[in-house]
């Protein structure tokens, strides 16, 4: 959706009452005067020794694949080749961790 604006906006005060003495010229509502703010030469930003680590090991893991292509392409060969085997009890357990783990996040 596209808003057009055309002319000038002039404020109206939150009391009603119109202080406004004519439209609001092109650099906007007045401002009071104020010195322009000069960057100091003394500003000096320090990184901790584990701040600089924790941007490291950032980007560490951004260079890691999501996927480890080569457990992944073991898998399908063992699922090919009939050797993959399911161990039905650790699923289970896994199960039940998983679904005590949500029951105890709701609570």
């Amino acid at each position: 959706m596209a808003i057009e604006i055309s002319g000038r906006y002039q404020a109206q005060p939150l009391d009603g009452k119109s202080e406004a003495k004519g439209p609001a010229g092109p650099t906007g509502p007045a401002v009071p005067n104020q010195q322009a703010a000069v960057p100091s030469t003394a500003d000096v930003v320090t990184l901790t020794d584990t701040a600089t680590r924790l941007h490291q090991l950032v980007g560490a893991v951004a260079n890691v694949p999501i996927v480890d292509t080569h457990r992944v392409e073991g898998v399908r060969q063992s699922m090919l080749n009939g050797s993959f085997k399911i161990d039905s009890v650790r699923v289970a357990g896994k199960m039940m961790n998983f679904e005590q783990a949500l029951n105890g996040a709701v609570t």
